[in-house]
């Protein structure tokens, strides 16, 4: 028995790859961003496997009726239709393999603000050689309180880092419950948001986008923060309240912002983060990086292995865990060997 895959709206860099590391017993079929969401359908409605990514029509997933799994690329998964996918009766995961991407740059962007070296690279492109160089304007990271807004994945990562490699203190709050065994690891420290604000150092935002955290952070938080201190999200750009901070950041109220992620999306090139030299912006490239494509690929196939042996496929985001009425399973060669 050949299983079918669909590949939808993928990634350029992950087709060759994730087609190369297929393995014996299953077929990819891909269809890329702008192909007929009639054909969509049809070939959605003979799949036994979709790999989805971003921007998938509703109804090529109410087409997947014959579906055993669904993996989506991504690790934020707002976008999806949940209530549709739930209805599907299949398991549905996310991506959970770049924490380590997102944590790095996140942590990028924290020593970039605090070392200051968009501003001296600048004045050394104007020829100036530690000219104004005030020492009181550069800091470290060591001994500093760092606030994770949001301590899933990421989150622990950036914790992990930041304390174990640069003796950082960290605070944390989730409006989910952590295990006591999590925190301790890092170690971190639960607080309400309202403390997190107002005695970190380094605000690091690592939250999806649901109801909840839309707008999390606005005036009033933002308000709660030191002068000296540095906001970073590497989370979703609705989390903050952009104007509010954008308000923030150009009257002086604290000393820096790193964003990878905007309330719009691409950031539009008039907008005034631009401009502000506190600012340093990425293009929501947090995960970016040959290793995590490896770890997503092989991750795609061992997802499908859970799932053909009927066990619990890992990042699982809907209702159903498990799939029911599967063949015998193959054996299956893992993209991890492959790839």
């Amino acid at each position: 028995m050949t299983y079918k895959v669909l590949f939808l709206n993928p990634l350029k860099d992950y087709i060759d790859r994730l087609v190369d590391s297929t393995p014996e017993g299953f077929s990819v079929t891909v269809m890329p961003a702008g192909a007929d969401v009639a054909d969509m359908c049809r070939e959605a409605a003979e799949a036994d496997f979709l790999i989805s990514g971003i921007n998938v029509p509703e109804e090529v997933f109410q087409a997947a009726k014959n579906v055993k799994f669904i993996q989506y690329m991504s690790s934020g998964y707002g976008q999806l239709p949940l209530n549709i996918l739930d209805d599907l009766g299949v398991p549905v995961a996310q991506m959970k393999t770049h924490s380590i991407s997102v944590a790095e740059h996140a942590l990028t962007l924290m020593l970039t603000l605090l070392r200051r070296i968009p501003a001296t690279t600048q004045l050394m492109r104007e020829g100036k050689w530690r000219e104004d160089l005030d020492e009181m304007s550069y800091s470290e990271l060591y001994g500093k309180t760092v606030g994770i807004v949001g301590l899933g994945n990421i989150g622990r990562w950036v914790g992990k880092v930041v304390h174990h490699g640069f003796g950082a203190n960290v605070v944390f709050y989730d409006n989910a419950e952590i295990p006591l065994t999590v925190s301790e690891l890092i170690p971190a420290r639960p607080v309400p948001l309202e403390e997190l604000m107002a005695t970190s150092d380094i605000v690091c935002v690592n939250v999806p986008l649901n109801a909840e955290s839309n707008k999390l952070i606005g005036r009033n938080e933002l308000a709660l923060m030191k002068r000296t201190g540095i906001l970073v999200n590497v989370g979703r750009g609705e989390v903050i309240d952009e104007d509010a901070l954008i308000e923030c950041l150009r009257e002086g109220r604290i000393a820096g912002a790193g964003l990878d992620v905007y309330q719009s999306e691409p950031l539009d090139t008039n907008s005034e983060l631009l401009t502000l030299e506190q600012v340093v912006c990425t293009p929501h490239m947090a995960g970016v990086g040959w290793e995590n494509v490896q770890r997503r690929i092989s991750t795609v196939w061992q997802n499908f292995d859970a799932v053909l042996r009927g066990g619990i496929p890992s990042g699982v985001i809907t209702a159903t865990k498990r799939a029911e009425n599967i063949p015998a399973p193959l054996k299956l060669v893992t993209a991890a060997t492959r790839v």
